[in-house]
């Protein structure tokens, strides 16, 4: 199943009540490639957390597919990350402890007995085509580079529906760069799967379908191609 989004009178706020992001509008297809970009602060970020159901003070709707995240509670949000998203952070998020087979498959923890093994060897093709081999060794001892590797694979392991990346090629090298950059369109346009990316690398931008500007806490309805 592919999944289209579709956003209307999205609001983020802060504790305090303050707006942090507003997005009115938002529709992107199935197999659709869309970028946002804006000066730090601006809120990309959070905007993108709300696409992921991950924002605890959000109004209005974001849809994909049949399901509105908004008024789900963390619970079943979280169960629609598990089955249809890919989300690759900024800051990794991997385990410490763990090594970087075992971080990119952390899926097949949560996954179907007959699905784990699927999971585990795309992880391993994944880190073995972003350049990493010593795959037992912990993350800890990892350079912030490789840390981004060990992420993207991880996020891309249980072959998601949906794509959500905040700046996916910050910590690589440009063919790193350019490697994942190729992968994830072709993923999205090859397969239906739809991809949004926040980024300031316009390598990356400028292969993706349209790109959207988000402003002092606003996406704006216009958009442009780089």
């Amino acid at each position: 199943m592919s999944l289209a989004l579709h956003v209307r009178d999205l609001e983020v706020h802060a504790p305090n009540g303050r707006v942090l992001v507003r997005a009115r509008q938002l529709d992107v297809a199935p197999g659709e490639t869309v970028g946002l970009r804006g000066p730090s602060g601006a809120g990309k970020s959070s905007l993108l957390y709300a696409l992921a159901g991950l924002q605890a003070r959000m109004s209005g709707a974001v849809v994909w597919g049949d399901t509105d995240l908004t008024p789900l509670n963390d619970h079943t949000r979280a169960r629609f990350r598990r089955q249809y998203m890919g989300m690759i952070f900024q800051d990794f998020l991997l385990f410490e402890e763990l090594g970087a087979l075992n971080n990119a498959s952390l899926a097949a923890a949560f996954g179907a007995p007959a699905e784990r093994h699927q999971i585990r060897h795309t992880a391993r093709t994944l880190l073995q085509r972003l350049g990493l081999t010593d795959l037992g060794r912990t993350v800890e001892s990892f350079s912030g580079g490789e840390r981004q590797r060990v992420a993207v694979a991880r996020a891309l392991s249980n072959n998601p529906k949906v794509i959500l990346a905040d700046e996916p090629t910050a910590s690589l090298d440009r063919a790193a760069a350019d490697t994942l950059i190729a992968d994830l369109t072709r993923m999205a346009r090859d397969e239906g799967r739809t991809l949004v990316v926040v980024s300031h690398d316009d390598s990356l931008l400028s292969q993706l379908d349209r790109v959207l500007q988000v402003v002092d806490g606003e996406l704006k309805q216009e958009t442009r191609h780089v």
